[in-house]
């Protein structure tokens, strides 16, 4: 789990008229990532060339896109079987729906646009049944004419410089719109006076809309005749809609399977122009999962009646990354993703992360209130952006669009997921803390409940009581994960076999232990001078520190001596998971003392009477809400941030490129070797 799929680089070598069986074989396995044909090969094998046969397939594959598109959906039972690229290609030849599908459609087309015209239509005369004359009036030769809407404020403005504009020109009386923010009415200009009259529009912000030529009489008239339109036009698009489902029921179960026959024959083709093609034979190359090969031997062998070679090569300069985590993991591999993939040949920290983010997360949040209710949100969130046509939410439109804006849905899916065990994880440090949306049961019950882990004093909760141990255990924590890293990255370099630096390695794990605490026994340990201290264990920390540096500089070189602070950074930067824990505790009991506990300037403002208690409940309402942002936002920043940059930096160097096989998963056909390939079955 804490490596990549071992990657194997193989090279296949056949006759070509096998090559398409082959390919059919790599697609239904999905298996091999195929890479063009290197050098070494070149002298014997030149690149492949689009045929006839791949031409016919993309205009086929194209033909028949559009005619699903066009098509309504029904479900499609069973699947179909094509066993070669000829029988396929005749299959298409039975399909003879073409002009009369895209004549519907355009039929169909020309009444949707209809259809949106009138309605835009019909939504201007709503707002100017106030105009009482016929509309034909305004559509003479010599004039423009205008439905005009102006914000209120400008329309005094607006008023003085059209008339300005012309001594003719014409405004009926304003209308108040229903947001009583904007006037509507109706203005005439002379034809000469249309250029300046539309600058004067432009720059006090009103909206102009045509006066509808298609309609005679009172706008009250016309939206009669236009309502009849619509009725007429939505019973031939009933009518459209009805023969394109008719012809879907026949024709749309044996369409989709033909069209993911073709699309499936193009990625082979596409494929195809990567392998070396020589008079008789073909090579392809391409990476495969170590595990995956007795597969990809079996079904090659089947496939071609052992007329191939597959080459296994020891080349491993380039291999994709293919991470393969156990189920519950895998969710933090969008962390890893994000931040970058990791090379085929290094540690994947995945399993790392799903461990220490959660207990970073939750330690921070602290509270059993707060974790509760993040919780409650991501399981909510998880639920209903995995059922969106559960119903209405509660949740606004506004803040539905920003949020999505920011984070797509499913990203925001998988976040909750990630933050769902460090909620788990804050409920058990906020019992052990004792803090219940700031309140802990000592300061609600008087005393009567103590199964506290950490007790507080005098009524402060244990987590400011005991800020230097957990401080000091933060110091332990941040000792440890750079420790972790340092052995990681030691690791990589003995898989790179890179003696030099992996003692290098070790030397900063001496120098970190070393530095790390020297500086704890300088902190609790001096008989009056801070110039001379003493610990029982003093001269081997300086030891540790001394050797390790030493190591350092003759393992990475002078200049890597710039870099000794920074292991001390790195570990006491771990003390920022106590920060923000304290900030949420501090701000939550305050503001809790301030309303409801009292202080020692006196009670609480809830002791003053029901309005002052009304105040008391919306500065804790106040309270809670801002804690429960930065219970999201902070822990699962700094959380990641001391990952990303205090950990990952001592191993890690990202960069991979990710493993993207051959294949595409099928729905609507069955693999064109089944019958040869019965193991090919489980791969839809």
């Amino acid at each position: 789990m804490l490596l990549p799929a071992r990657m194997k680089k193989i090279v296949v070598i056949g006759f070509n008229d096998d090559r398409d069986r082959v390919l059919s074989v790599l697609h239904d396995l999905k298996t091999v990532q195929v890479e063009p044909v290197s050098k070494g090969l070149s002298p014997y094998f030149s690149a492949e060339k689009g045929a006839q046969l791949e031409h016919a397939v993309a205009t086929e594959a194209q033909r028949f896109k559009t005619l699903v598109a066009a098509l309504p959906p029904v479900p499609v039972t069973e699947r179909s079987h094509f066993p070669s690229t000829q029988a396929l290609l005749e299959a298409t030849k039975g399909v003879t729906i073409d002009d009369r599908v895209h004549q519907l459609k355009r039929k169909e087309d020309e009444l949707i646009t209809r259809q949106e015209n009138l309605r835009d239509v019909q939504k201007v005369l709503e707002e100017f049944t106030f105009f009482n004359e016929d509309l034909s009036i305004l559509l003479a030769r010599s004039i423009f004419s205008f439905f005009t809407t102006v914000e209120r404020e400008h329309y005094p403005e607006f008023e003085r410089e059209v008339r300005f504009l012309s001594k003719d020109a014409y405004l009926s009386p304003p209308q108040t719109s229903e947001d009583r923010k904007h006037v509507r009415l109706v203005v005439i200009v002379p034809r000469e006076n249309a250029e300046a009259f539309a600058r004067l529009t432009s720059r006090l912000g009103a909206r102009l809309y045509a006066i509808p030529s298609e309609f005679r009489g009172t706008p009250r008239v016309a939206l009669g005749q236009i309502a009849q339109r619509l009725e007429e036009t939505g019973r031939e698009l009933e009518l459209i809609r009805s023969a394109l489902m008719e012809i879907a029921r026949e024709w749309y179960p044996k369409v989709l399977p033909i069209e993911e026959e073709l699309l499936i024959e193009a990625r082979k083709a596409e494929v195809a122009g990567r392998l070396g093609r020589s008079r008789s034979s073909f090579a392809l190359e391409g990476w495969i999962p170590t595990k995956e090969l007795p597969r990809l031997r079996a079904a090659l062998q089947q496939a071609t009646g052992n007329r191939h070679q597959l080459i296994e090569t020891d080349e491993h300069e380039g291999a994709p990354t293919l991470l393969r985590n156990p189920t519950g993991f895998n969710i933090y591999e969008f962390f890893i993703r994000f931040y970058s993939l990791p090379q085929n040949s290094e540690i994947d920290p995945t399993l790392v992360f799903a461990l220490i983010f959660p207990f970073f997360f939750g330690f921070m949040l602290g509270d059993v209130g707060y974790s509760a209710f993040i919780l409650t949100v991501c399981v909510w969130l998880i639920w209903r952006i995995g059922n969106p046509k559960a119903g209405p939410t509660w949740t606004p439109k506004f803040l539905r669009k920003f949020v999505t804006q920011i984070v797509p849905p499913h990203a925001l899916k998988q976040l909750a997921k990630t933050f769902v065990p460090g909620c788990i994880v804050g409920i058990a440090f906020g019992i052990a803390f004792d803090s219940y949306f700031g309140f802990s049961l000592s300061q609600l019950t008087m005393g009567h409940f103590d199964f506290y882990l950490i007790p507080p004093h005098n009524g402060i909760p244990g987590q400011v009581v005991y800020v230097a141990k957990l401080l000091l255990a933060s110091v332990y924590i941040g000792l440890g994960m750079v420790t972790l890293g340092l052995i990681f990255g030691a690791i990589n370099q003995y898989f790179h076999h890179n003696v030099k630096h992996v003692l290098g390695k070790i030397c900063w794990m001496l120098v970190a232990w070393g530095i790390t605490l020297l500086g704890l026994s300088l902190v609790h340990h001096y008989p009056g001078s801070w110039l001379i201290a003493y610990s029982q264990y003093f001269d081997i920390y300086l030891a540790l520190l001394i050797v390790g540096a030493l190591g350092v500089v003759a393992t990475e070189g002078a200049l890597s001596a710039i870099e000794l602070p920074s292991i001390m950074s790195h570990v006491l930067s771990y003390a920022r998971l106590v920060g923000i824990l304290l900030a949420s505790v501090i701000l939550a009991y305050v503001i809790n003392a301030i309303a409801v506990l009292g202080t020692s300037s006196g009670p609480g403002v809830i002791s003053h009477g029901i309005g002052y208690a009304v105040v008391a409940i919306v500065l804790v309402a106040i309270g809670a809400v801002f804690n429960i942002l930065i219970g999201v936002i902070e822990p699962g920043i700094q959380g990641v941030r001391l990952l990303y940059v205090e950990h990952f930096s001592k191993f890690y160097t990202g960069n991979g490129r990710p493993f993207t096989p051959f294949g595409v998963n099928r729905k609507y056909t069955k693999p064109q070797l089944l019958e040869s390939h019965p193991e090919l079955g489980g791969h839809p």
